[in-house]
């Protein structure tokens, strides 16, 4: 919240900025014609029009490229949540494929949790339980009888 009002106080004063700097060009290209009274103001009010004009159509330029940005990274979000669903997939067809003939050869962190030993049946997880039985464990021994 602190960031946004810092940034809505910099556009606006970077808006407060550019009128000062358009109106200051339009009175200097004002004052080298050298109207007379009732022109100049006419040309003032046409001056101060063409400026809000212009910051209006800043504004409208600010939103849409907000918007364009918001989605892009939307897009970029579901694009990355699809290859992981991808990569996970794959991850899961292989272990279905290759994890019972390479029971004993397995590094540590491929089955990752109950949910990848599950997928693989019940024939492989009591095999693979069996396989992590710490032989330097006291209860590591009762549990291989």
């Amino acid at each position: 919240m602190h960031f946004k009002k810092l940034r809505q106080q910099a556009e606006k004063d970077e808006e407060e900025q550019f009128k000062k700097e358009m109106l200051a060009k339009f009175a200097e290209d004002d004052r080298i014609e050298q109207m007379n009274v009732q022109k100049r103001r006419m040309k003032q009010a046409e001056h101060k029009r063409a400026v809000e004009k212009l910051l209006e159509d800043r504004r409208a330029q600010f939103s849409q490229d907000r918007e364009h940005e918001l989605s892009e990274r939307r897009a970029e979000q579901e694009m990355e949540e699809f290859r992981k669903r991808i990569v996970e997939e794959e991850r899961a067809r292989l272990l279905r494929e290759h994890a019972p003939k390479l029971l004993g050869y397995l590094p540590k962190g491929v089955i990752r949790d109950e949910e990848d030993l599950s997928m693989l049946g019940p024939d492989f997880q009591e095999r693979y339980t069996k396989r992590q039985i710490d032989p330097f464990e006291d209860s590591g021994w009762d549990a291989r009888k």
